[in-house]
């Protein structure tokens, strides 16, 4: 009788027993581009402005231009976006602005032609080059006085970027 109640309990247990479904699911990415060595804490040396040539609003001292690179770039990546970010200047919303103990200048970012000017969450997408997989950024900047009548001092801006890929 032991034996005949141990079966029927083992069989009852076994109809307790639920198959469940688990679902898994995961995103695959592509690794991103290499930001080039040069490109990684860039600094940009714009030079000695003169103030008495900048008395006019909107003047400005000479353009620099330089580049923001990017390297091996996955051959299914065809585009990059930089996003460039930082503290407006009091004066014009558009450029950046001056950290350091000179008044009345900013930090003025263009596309390389100055046909574009960039501020504060302004982006620009370059296609990569599929044959090299990279892409570069060319770009000018420059310290102006949005006002006129910037005083003496020294000059720093301090512009962060950011990159998606494509």
């Amino acid at each position: 009788m032991n034996r005949m109640l141990s079966c029927l309990l083992l069989a009852l247990m076994s109809f307790a027993v639920q198959a469940e479904e688990i679902n898994v699911s995961a995103r695959l990415v592509a690794r991103p581009c290499t930001v080039d060595t040069d490109t990684v804490n860039k600094t940009v040396e714009l030079g000695q402005g003169r103030a008495s040539e900048m008395k006019t609003a909107g003047a400005g001292g000479e353009w620099t231009d330089f580049e923001l690179l990017l390297t091996k770039c996955p051959a299914a990546t065809v585009g990059a976006t930089v996003t460039f970010s930082g503290t407006p200047d009091d004066d014009d919303a558009t450029a950046f602005k001056n950290s350091a103990d000179a008044t009345g200048i900013a930090l003025r970012l263009a596309s390389r032609d100055r046909a574009t000017t960039y501020q504060n969450e302004s982006t620009m997408t370059q296609t990569i080059d599929t044959a090299a997989h990279t892409a570069t950024f060319p770009l000018s900047a420059r310290m102006f006085s949005p006002k006129g009548n910037p005083t003496s001092g020294q000059f720093a801006a301090a512009v962060n970027v950011s990159f998606t890929y494509q």
